[in-house]
């Protein structure tokens, strides 16, 4: 029992502090609490993703130190692949996700594109594909980037293939787009984005496109190159060429 009013006022006033901490910890405290415990849910479980692909990778359990060495060289690998994605795929040459009638506009490039080449071939005699090897149709919005870098890809191969004394173009294909689903980095996703183009033309013609090809920028790889014929008299050779671009899907900051 307390023996004075004294000890009764401490008591009171414990009381009161405890309630006060209480009321601090249930409305203020407890929800940085609840976020920062799931923040350090999410690093342990990327914790325990990585030593589980080091175990896969190596058979063993890692030290310490090769996992800190591990983690380092993850890091370096993901700032020199960030750097690369800068060249295959600048953002600069990139149709803005939120320009409107994206369809409308890819149709207004693709005419423009075609109206320019028409007049370019048709003055030494060569007729190209419709469209381009494009459909008709209207495309969706969302397939106006992918169908963007395409066009930029045909347009370059055109342009390189025009320079030459003498090149027919007669077939131009739009190929599916190949999705990269395992990335190098969490921040990094690429798509191959494909291209066929058919073309009777001279060596001297398609060694010149081949080195354009090379240094082009953004990058163009030659991924096939299918020999359908050569003339040895004339020195014309038939060819089918798979030509391909990336797009990088990069992380929203």
């Amino acid at each position: 029992m307390l023996k004075s009013g004294k000890e009764k006022i401490f008591l009171k006033q414990g009381l009161i502090v405890l309630g006060v901490l209480a009321g601090i910890y249930i409305f203020f405290l407890s929800p940085f609490l609840k976020e920062g415990g799931s923040i350090m849910d999410e690093e342990l479980d990327r914790k325990i993703g990585e030593m589980k692909r080091f175990i896969t990778l190596t058979g063993t359990v890692p030290s310490k130190e090769s996992f800190t060495r591990m983690q380092k060289e993850k890091e370096a690998l993901e700032e020199k692949f960030s750097g690369l994605a800068g060249i295959v795929d600048p953002e600069k040459a990139r149709l803005s996700g939120k320009s409107a009638e994206a369809g409308l506009y890819f149709i207004e490039r693709l005419h423009s594109t075609m109206k320019r080449f028409e007049a370019e071939a048709g003055a030494k005699g060569i007729k190209l594909p419709e469209n381009l090897g494009f459909g008709d149709g209207l495309p969706k919005d969302n397939m106006v980037p992918v169908l963007m870098r395409q066009l930029e890809t045909i347009e370059f191969a055109i342009a390189a293939l025009l320079k030459g004394e003498y090149s027919d173009i007669y077939g131009l294909k739009i190929l599916k787009p190949i999705e990269y689903v395992e990335p190098v980095s969490k921040e990094l996703f690429y798509t191959e984005l494909p291209v066929q183009v058919s073309v009777k033309t001279g060596t001297d013609t398609l060694m010149k496109t081949l080195l354009e090809l090379k240094n082009a920028s953004p990058v163009i790889s030659v991924k096939e190159i299918h020999v359908k014929s050569i003339e040895p008299g004339s020195g014309d050779v038939e060819i089918s060429l798979v030509l391909s671009t990336f797009m990088i899907a990069r992380a929203e900051k």
